[in-house]
């Protein structure tokens, strides 16, 4: 079973966000493939030099990183970004995130067993 989860909203103002996250590294901690897409404000949330505490939120870039230990894929909609005026120089480097096409998102999603939208 493959699991995907499309991020679409801004990591900070939702709870929802760190909750897709914590049960993405569950998932990836049983060694079920997860794999992650940030689109439209989603792009916001693999970005780097976050600082959530500084305004009463859970930091997200630790569930990111755990990911990276159970290969998981981490993409960002390449559109999306552009549409907000970032480049993959503003992602966290460590994250090793791919940029992908919209065009894209329709394989990427096929490849998987269940889809989840946060």
């Amino acid at each position: 079973m493959r699991i995907l989860f499309i991020i679409r909203k801004p990591p900070f103002g939702w709870i929802h966000i760190v909750e897709a996250l914590r049960l993405a590294a569950a998932g990836g901690s049983l060694a079920i493939p997860v794999t992650l897409l940030f689109i439209d404000d989603g792009v916001y949330c693999p970005m780097k030099n976050q600082f959530p505490k500084a305004i009463g939120y859970s930091a997200i870039d630790r569930f990111l990183r755990m990911l990276q230990n159970f290969e998981s894929k981490l993409y960002v909609v390449g559109e999306s970004m552009e549409e907000r005026g970032l480049t993959m120089e503003d992602l966290n480097p460590a994250l090793n995130v791919e940029s992908v096409t919209l065009k894209d998102v329709a394989k990427i999603i096929a490849q998987n067993d269940i889809a989840m939208t946060f």
